[in-house]
């Protein structure tokens, strides 16, 4: 007779030792849904995990962001992708011809999809980090894969740091239209299969939600699991629905379609109280949202944890091998809150409730040693709001030299030292992330972020001087702000390229619960529109001088055209931040910037018997013929006759003498410093035709369309 140990239980019913080491029901299986990043773990339900289980309470959690990204550009949907591409290629008017090249350009991909797919997989191979070459070839098969298979989508886009999704979020009618369409909805397919995989059922279900992006795919997983298990109640947790359960409206039209409670702001005590309770809306219950009859009940908030009361987060259940990255980096938190709190456009205090907590540096230490002793993580971001000046100097106190790396962000003071930043780079922080924000000193006052130029200089140059790599945050167009004072960032970031070492520059964004949407006209805002629709947590608005909405893209526009011209920043744009931190831990930051800038350069050079894809394909207004460049991601219309030539190819000679007997293929395979090295081919026969290659897409096609999906 066969005997059964509790190890072949649970393998025969596909339970991991690590999500159900007992089989008994959980009290809550909490839930991370996408989009978010797929190269390191998440902390929010891990911190709960860790505060719950001492209290008694059986806790799981999963991770459906990795999981769906493995999904999403898995091969069994890659017929779908090719059928629903050819479908858009042949039937998009001609007024959508950037689509259509989108769409051409994504099917060429797909056809070298073995090849991108091992790529992929091999970016947690540890050889990644060993050769930046590997790396950019890896990282930008990953891209392609996800705006291959984004372009086959009716509705999402979804990169390893984006996701956009049309006016899905306009209105509560749109929103119930994708959740329940499976062919739009890419989120409601891997869910079916996540909830057909369950064995035991737990009391509850939670799913945290902390950004904007995971709104669409956290409701589909609600809607799916109210489905599927009518009886489990279903609440949710994290900053989006803590901003946005105010809109009452809103809230009555997801309470008890998509979940039936919503758990506000910090989550540990509430939790712990909503799971001890047998009647959740007997109005003991701290910090919740839910609907009883038609009215929304908020019932009152209690004072958070202190955060010395928090335990290591336990990121045990978690698929920590499955994350696209060569080495594990968990994120931390030695703060809640922000110690400045007075940045108008900033609304993350408020998930606090406005409650500023500093970690003792010492638990800061042992939280560190914990989680590489349970997980051997050397690797660590901290994602406070501003790591505190007081940090900087007890930190390099409690923390052992050489055993770890970190990366965080801060803010401008004047407190800070040169010592300071010797001192956190021997304890092993690499990079460090600032708002710069603006470099005029008018515009820093009115936003209330103070900062001095002088200062600005001072922390970057000592920064740089002890080996961190500085990373800054900008914008144009706070209210108030005029042309001549968004050239003098552009100008403080033209200028001191050599001591900061990458920048993220974008627009200003007026957003719901910062304090200037509570008091635009001080600000300089005349008037303020919702927009976004019914889930939006953003505004329109308009200003009583300086630049407009338009005004700071025109003013992005000119600092990126400046910055092409200038050669400058090309180093680290297209490295995603959690692999600087472990790229700049293997190489150091000097070799790190020749390196990635001689990739950014050199990589782009087109080898077109790799990269070259004819297509011939009837379109609503006739027949057409296109090459496709995929390294240079390029799109060119050609004639019947181009296209016979490129056929006519054999590898043995350049693209020199394509180019030199037609010239308007110079388009297809752009050649960098004139130098063709790396290139292929060679024409058999040029004879005396004439090619026509029109260039359609020199660049990845944002956007969708309205097109049909088979």
């Amino acid at each position: 007779m066969e005997m059964f140990t509790t190890a072949t239980v649970m393998e025969k019913l596909g339970l991991s030792d690590e999500s159900h080491r007992i089989l008994i029901r959980p009290d809550i299986h909490l839930f991370f849904p996408p989009q978010w990043s797929p190269f390191q773990p998440f902390l929010s339900t891990p911190s709960l995990k860790a505060y719950l289980e001492p209290l008694g309470f059986r806790i799981d959690q999963s991770d459906l962001n990795v999981g769906f990204y493995e999904y999403f550009i898995g091969a069994d949907r890659l017929d779908q992708a090719r059928r629903r591409l050819r479908n858009y290629i042949e039937h998009l008017p001609d007024a959508s011809e950037h689509y259509r090249a989108k769409c051409i350009l994504a099917l060429a991909d797909l056809e070298e999809y073995d090849a991108l797919s091992r790529k992929v997989s091999d970016l947690r191979d540890l050889a990644t980090l060993k050769s930046i070459e590997l790396f950019y070839d890896r990282i930008k098969a990953f891209e392609r894969l996800l705006q291959a298979f984004s372009a086959a989508e009716p509705v999402v886009d979804i990169g390893h740091s984006s996701f956009e999704a049309l006016d899905t979020l306009d209105s509560v009618e749109s929103i119930a239209s994708f959740v329940e369409d499976s062919r739009a909805n890419p989120f409601r397919g891997y869910f079916e299969r996540v909830v057909q995989e369950f064995s035991i059922v737990p009391r509850y279900f939670g799913i945290s939600i902390i950004g904007s992006e995971q709104i669409l795919a956290g409701l589909t997983l609600g809607h799916v699991l109210k489905h599927h298990f009518p009886e489990i109640p279903v609440i949710v947790g994290g900053s989006v629905f803590s901003r946005l359960v105010e809109k009452t409206s809103v809230s009555r039209f997801l309470l008890g379609t998509y979940f039936d409670y919503v758990s506000r702001y910090e989550g540990e005590r509430p939790l712990a109280i909503f799971l001890a309770s047998d009647n959740p809306r007997d109005g003991k219950t701290p910090n919740l949202a839910y609907l009883q009859g038609d009215q929304v009940v908020l019932t009152d908030l209690m004072t958070p944890i202190d955060v010395d009361e928090a335990p290591t987060p336990n990121f045990s259940g978690l698929p920590l091998r499955s994350y696209f990255a060569p080495s594990l980096v968990l994120p931390l938190l030695s703060t809640r809150g922000c110690y400045w709190g007075k940045c108008a456009f900033c609304y993350h205090g408020m998930i606090y409730q406005d409650r500023y907590r500093m970690r003792t540096p010492s638990l800061i230490a042992k939280d560190l040693q914990t989680l590489k002793e349970r997980f051997g993580a050397s690797h660590y971001a901290f994602n406070d709001e501003a790591l505190p000046p007081k940090l900087f100097r007890m930190l390099p106190e409690v923390i052992p030299p050489n055993q770890f790396f970190f990366t965080g962000l801060y803010k401008f003071e004047k407190f800070f030292t040169p010592e300071h930043y010797h001192a956190m780079y021997n304890v092993g922080f690499r990079s460090l992330y600032i708002g710069l924000e603006s470099a005029s000193e008018r515009v820093q006052k009115q936003m209330m972020k103070n900062n001095k130029k002088k200062t600005m200089l001072s922390n970057l140059r000592d920064a740089h001087n002890a080996g961190i790599w500085n990373h800054t945050f900008n914008f144009f167009g706070f209210p108030t702000e005029t042309d001549e004072e968004a050239d003098e960032t552009i100008d403080f970031l033209l200028e001191n390229s050599d001591i900061i070492h990458s920048e993220g520059t974008g627009t200003f964004s007026f957003e719901h619960n910062a304090p200037i949407s509570k008091d635009p006209t001080r600000f300089g805002v005349t008037s303020v529109r919702e927009m976004g629709g019914d889930l939006g947590l953003y505004y329109e608005y308009e200003v009583a001088s300086g630049l407009d909405a338009e005004g700071a893209q025109a003013a992005l526009t000119r600092f990126q055209e400046r910055r092409r011209d200038a050669g400058v920043y090309r180093s680290g744009g297209w490295i995603p931040r959690e692999f600087l931190l472990l790229l700049l831990a293997e190489h150091g930051r000097d070799h790190l910037r020749v390196i990635a800038e001689r990739a950014e350069s050199e990589l782009h050079l087109s080898t077109p018997n790799d990269t070259v894809y004819t297509l011939a394909t009837k379109t609503p207004s006739g027949r057409k013929y296109y090459v496709v460049n995929r390294r240079a991601s390029s799109v060119s219309e050609i004639n019947g006759d181009a296209l016979q030539i490129l056929g006519m190819l054999s590898r043995s000679a350049t693209v020199e003498k394509l180019i030199t007997a037609i010239p308007s293929f110079k388009s297809v395979f752009p050649l960098a410093g004139g130098s063709a090295t790396a290139q292929a081919i060679e024409v058999r026969s040029l004879s005396d035709v004439r090619a026509v290659a029109t260039p359609v897409s020199s660049k990845p096609v944002t956007g969708k369309v309205a097109a049909m999906a088979s």
